[in-house]
């Protein structure tokens, strides 16, 4: 028989101040989002002023020493707000279970399953924006059919392809399916080339049909009816089928090629560094620099373009002789502001810091990746750094994801330099990622008539003393999308 029981538990919840949020929410942020944020707080908040000053003999030096003590709104900021300390903050922001000592990798995943919701910052992804805009911008629709393209945009995935059935859109908003084809192939004449595809057969005979020469038309042939026969690499096949020589048939696979599978990584910045909108190209802006002068390797803060902050000293005077009718409003506005000023400026101040120390220490770690390039690259995990720097490995994380540095061989997310390891028949520990870059190699450097199989970029491999499953080979190549050896083989 079963007794009722009464049970007494107390459990302690810890919520984070909304300061807090702010402060790590400026550390996720790149340099520039972080600058667009500034400007917005510049915009709102009346006690936060912009240092514009001219710069003259001297004041790059006075600038470096004022990095390293501190900015000046920080010495009149109370004990508790002198610092804002991640470590601390991020302990009490996970669960004591939440992160497994043994788990050192980097996995983007991780870090954003483990986010609090009010941490999360959602915007419209960037070809999706590009899309409404264009939407916006032509004539010759009517409200249905508008309303009918902007349901299908809403539903385009990053690739650029529409990532439902058109019957599904069709049933949704009540409309007949040919009124949905209708304003798709619309759509698929938006920038950029190929998007609003529904497979990739699709997707390349978009590109193809906006271009007006024979050899693309001959491409947009090969695609449209020997798709099939181009992936298995039945080359013959097409070339008996459409009555063409090898050499013909070679010039037009080299345009096929030269087409996006992917158009929507064009608007995105997982695309080669670059976003490219309306022909015009944006580069990612960076978050660190690092190059050699001299003799010896330097790293510094990419921030050039944030704007410099400070307390606006007429308000806070305000606050210290504000009497009279209303006075206390004016003080509780006046004191709030400035206390969300100084929060902001000391924020950006330790965001400035830590990104620094994390590049510092990559720099170290990483030094034969910027002397000599990726094949290089050492096996680093993000423990490493946290143990190095002194920081929770959480903060490691939110430092490495969105952010970038500008190194002689490329630019690069910070993620980049973490990496499981390998080892060689010496013992030495080498990277994963440098292993793929030298299967990368030696496929690019095979000969096209006779690729390598993958025993045979195992035997090539083993000469420099890395002993690796043919398995494991196979596992790289399919994660570097290089096709199998048959595939790969031409005319």
């Amino acid at each position: 028989m079963l007794r009722p029981e009464q049970n007494t538990s107390l459990r302690l919840q810890q919520r984070m101040a909304p300061q807090l949020i702010q402060s790590l929410r400026l550390l996720q942020m790149s340099t520039l989002d972080l600058a667009l944020e500034v400007k917005q707080q510049l915009e709102l908040n009346p006690l936060l002023e912009e240092v514009v000053e001219l710069r003259e003999e001297g004041e790059e030096e006075e600038e470096l020493r004022e990095q390293e003590e501190g900015l000046k709104a920080e010495e009149d900021l109370p004990e508790d707000m002198e610092e804002v300390d991640w470590d601390a903050l991020l302990e009490d922001q996970f669960d004591a279970g939440a992160y497994n000592s043994e788990r050192t990798e980097y996995d983007p995943n991780w870090e954003a399953d483990r986010e609090p919701q009010e941490n999360r910052i959602t915007a419209m992804p960037p070809l999706l924006e590009h899309l409404y805009r264009q939407l916006g911008e032509i004539g010759g629709l009517g409200p249905e059919e508008r309303a009918i393209a902007e349901y299908i945009i809403g539903n385009i995935d990053e690739r650029g392809y529409v990532g439902c059935l058109l019957a599904a859109i069709a049933d949704d908003l009540q409309v007949e399916v040919a009124a949905v084809e209708k304003v798709l192939r619309v759509i698929q004449t938006f920038d950029p080339p190929g998007v609003g595809a529904r497979d990739l057969r699709e997707c390349l005979m978009i590109q193809l049909s906006q271009r007006d020469d024979p050899l693309s038309a001959l491409a947009l042939q090969v695609v449209r009816d020997h798709l099939e026969d181009l992936t298995r690499r039945r080359l013959r096949h097409i070339t008996r089928a459409l009555a063409i020589s090898n050499e013909k048939l070679k010039e037009a696979l080299q345009v096929i090629e030269r087409l996006q599978p992917h158009p929507g990584l064009l608007a995105s910045s997982d695309y080669n560094n670059l976003l490219t909108l309306d022909s015009e190209i944006a580069y990612i802006t960076p978050d660190l620099v690092v190059e050699k002068i001299g003799e010896e390797w330097q790293v510094w803060l990419a921030d050039g373009s944030m704007p410099s902050l400070k307390i606006n000293s007429e308000y806070q005077h305000l606050l210290n002789n504000s009497h009279g009718d209303g006075a206390a409003a004016v003080k509780d506005y006046v004191a709030k502001n400035l206390n969300d000023a100084r929060w902001l400026i000391n924020a950006i101040h330790q965001r400035r810091t830590t990104i620094l120390k994390v590049g510092n220490y990559l720099l170290q770690a990483q030094l034969p990746f910027f002397e000599q390039g990726p094949s290089r690259l050492r096996p680093l995990v993000l423990q490493d750094v946290a143990d190095a720097v002194g920081m929770h490995v959480s903060t490691i994380s939110r430092v490495s994801n969105g952010k970038y540095m500008q190194t002689p061989h490329g630019v690069f997310e910070l993620k980049y330099f973490f990496d499981n390891k390998l080892s060689t028949d010496e013992g030495e520990d080498v990277s994963v990622r440098s292993v793929k870059e030298k299967i990368s190699q030696l496929v690019a450097d095979e000969d096209k008539a006779r690729p390598l199989s993958d025993q045979q970029i195992v035997e090539e491999l083993g000469k420099g003393g890395l002993k690796i499953a043919r398995r494991t080979i196979a596992k790289y190549r399919d994660q570097l999308k290089i096709p199998a050896q048959r595939y790969r083989r031409e005319l």
